[in-house]
């Protein structure tokens, strides 16, 4: 497989579940990954496309 982590590089996450060509994967530093045909598509956690949200304690 050479679906790598984006977060820590790690070469072979575990692959959880699949559907055809579709891969859900979970990696050692504990990020879901989703790919397809090899390549990470997705990914669980933070992401740029928004602004983080403030903890209120």
């Amino acid at each position: 497989m050479s679906a790598i982590c984006p977060s820590c590089s790690w070469p072979s996450p575990t692959v959880v579940s699949a559907h055809g060509t579709i891969r859900y994967l979970r990696c050692v530093c504990g990020r879901w990954l989703i790919s397809e045909s090899g390549a990470v598509i997705a990914a669980a956690g933070d992401s740029s496309l928004a602004e983080p949200v403030a903890d209120i304690a």
